[in-house]
């Protein structure tokens, strides 16, 4: 029941999600992997290596076994919710905003326990392309003034500062001067962590960002934080995720350049849905016939492709999968679909 006869499913590469995690070795003092970005790659990441976790939700803290792997980002959270994620063990915060750092701090002076405390800044936008989003983090003015009060706290062990460019940012990784823009020289010598949020990009269809210059950028960053006694915390989120995942879905129905497949965005693929990235299709050709891929939902927007060339005509049966899939392939319940599975494999099949 409910099952539309689906053959569709994610297919993750633990090859691939290896080799993602082996390359930001060289990049990062640490790695803290954004649980929210895919939990299925967050369960295979705990087993096979020793990177952290970034938990933004109460209910996520008991998917993560060994709590002192989680960097918990506090959004809200009353004080018995803060009093038992710290009571299960959690030691790393986030805070973006005051009431939420008075509040735990009022929590470890009565708990007596020490944390690592990041505090989240707000840095400068500077495209024109960020007016839907809101602006997380504390204004760098006062961050500043809070810096020095926090590091003579008892129960701070560890202070850092954390800084949040969008999603699938492919311009602004001017690190240095960013940080060198908002925290004061003064207190540089203060902070032990800094902490790069919001992801690395990966490529779609319509977003090709310089993942090399990307790279460069970060590492440069590491070294002048390094020399300044600094570690640098690197929150890769989708650079993991997507490349290691893949959907597979099959062709339920072709007509005119119409091609539609037995998955919906609704169902398996929000990310393209909210945020507009189209996946690469496996066997794709830069000309030939052209065909627009669809979900199986009634919506006009559940669309994968709107131009995909492929050198002959796909008929139902065959498969139409696609490539790095697997960042915020999160579903909803839209005409009583369900989730799409996830299954695990060493590697990708070739085809």
């Amino acid at each position: 029941m409910n099952d539309y006869s689906s053959k569709s499913r994610f297919v993750l590469s633990k090859e691939v999600l290896m080799k993602q995690y082996e390359i930001l070795k060289e990049y990062a003092d640490e790695i803290v992997y954004s649980f929210k970005t895919n939990p299925v790659v967050g369960k295979v990441l705990e087993s096979m290596s020793d990177c952290k976790f970034a938990i933004c939700s109460f209910n996520s803290v008991d998917r993560i076994e060994d709590k002192s792997r989680i960097v918990y980002f506090l959004q809200g959270e009353n004080e018995k919710e803060i009093s038992i994620v710290l009571d299960k063990g959690v030691r790393s915060f986030v805070v973006d905003n005051e009431n939420d750092l008075n509040r735990l701090l009022s929590i470890l002076n009565k708990k007596k326990v020490k944390i690592e405390l990041f505090l989240r800044v707000k840095v400068r936008e500077h495209t024109i392309y960020t007016g839907k989003y809101f602006v997380y983090g504390i204004s760098w003015k006062r961050a500043n003034e809070l810096i020095s009060k926090l590091k003579e706290n008892e129960y701070i062990s560890t202070l850092g500062i954390h800084f949040h460019r969008k999603t699938q940012n492919v311009g602004e990784w001017f690190l240095k001067e960013d940080f060198e823009e908002i925290i004061s020289e003064e207190n540089r010598k203060l902070i032990n962590k800094v902490n790069i949020g919001g992801g690395i990009p990966v490529e779609y269809v319509n977003s090709k960002p310089d993942v090399k210059f990307i790279l460069r950028m970060i590492k440069e960053f590491k070294q002048f934080l390094n020399e300044e006694g600094i570690e640098l915390v690197v929150e890769p989120g989708r650079f993991l995720a997507a490349p290691a995942i893949r959907l597979e879905t099959e062709i339920i129905n072709v007509y005119g350049d119409t091609i539609v497949v037995d998955a919906s965005l609704f169902n398996g693929a929000m990310d393209v849905y909210l945020l507009g990235y189209r996946y690469p299709v496996v066997g794709e050709k830069e000309k030939g016939i052209k065909f627009l891929i669809k979900g199986r939902s009634p919506d006009s927007l559940d669309i994968f492709r709107y131009k995909v060339f492929f050198d002959h005509v796909p008929k139902v049966g065959d498969k139409i999968i696609f490539k790095n899939a697997g960042a915020y392939n999160f579903y909803t319940d839209f005409n009583d679909m369900p989730k799409i599975k996830t299954v695990i494999v060493e590697r990708f099949e070739e085809r």
